[in-house]
């Protein structure tokens, strides 16, 4: 079997494997997308029976998960271009600089969970409700999971990954002053304080074995790096010889 034979058997066999995850994958999107239509016909709804809080509420969610998406595409671009944009810092900066993000994705995922808490949920083009307390949880609790997943971080993600130097020249300036003022007034310390007197008890620290080991190991790449092969390059169409494949003697100039 030829190169380009194999390869291509490969790659039907991946396909075939993935066609459950994708098909899965499918229905999830499509179930997500259901419930955003309740959640903004619940939102109407409300507000026409005078509840003007809820489209208030609603606004300020998607505005919360919209900030909490430049936070994480953030990390993700700083991460790969710190040197780049502070080569007189050090990594402990970095650090520092990560630690104060955080408080924005612990605060974000609350407060908009609980901003886009809908006490009765309308079913579309009915006039079936569901109050009570569980179902409207549950709708809770999976809505803006999937939502905090796919648009605030998996996708704000890779972007950055992709293009990390367009990803800070759009967000770099509105972003970068509110994580400073973070972590200058020492919102994250609490956190240092204790994962140091933990990891201190633990004994948790490499030795300097360990640490001489890990300067000699071999580094697969940055984070962004990482985050681009989330979406693989398109593969050769069928035909269209591979990057190993080679041209058979004599047909090279035909």
């Amino acid at each position: 079997m030829s190169t380009g034979e194999a390869s291509a058997s490969s790659g039907e066999s991946r396909s075939l494997t993935s066609a459950p995850r994708a098909a899965f994958a499918a229905v999830l999107f499509l179930g997500w997308a259901i419930l955003t239509v309740i959640w903004v016909g619940s939102t109407i709804d409300l507000a026409a029976d005078g509840e003007s809080s809820a489209v208030i509420s609603a606004v300020l969610s998607l505005a919360l998960l919209t900030l909490l998406a430049g936070m994480e595409g953030l990390e993700v671009a700083v991460i790969d271009r710190w040197r780049v944009l502070y080569p007189e810092r050090t990594t402990s900066q970095l650090a520092a600089w990560l630690a104060a993000r955080q408080l924005f994705v612990a605060l974000i995922v609350t407060t908009a969970t609980i901003l886009s808490h809908r006490s009765e949920l309308t079913i579309p083009f009915t006039s079936e409700t569901i109050s009570g307390t569980t179902v409207p949880k549950v709708f809770d609790i999976v809505w803006t999971g999937f939502t905090v997943l796919w648009f605030a971080q998996i996708l704000p993600k890779h972007m950055a990954a992709t293009n990390p130097d367009r990803y800070l020249g759009v967000l770099r300036r509105p972003l970068f002053p509110v994580v400073d003022v973070v972590r200058k007034i020492g919102v994250s310390m609490p956190a240092e304080w204790v994962a140091r007197a933990v990891e201190r008890r633990l004994d948790w620290p490499l030795t300097g074995a360990q640490e001489i080991q890990e300067a000699v190991l071999p580094r697969e790449g940055s984070l962004g790096q990482i985050w681009r092969e989330l979406i693989p390059e398109t593969p050769p169409e069928s035909g269209a010889p591979g990057p190993g494949d080679q041209a058979e003697p004599g047909r090279a100039g035909e």
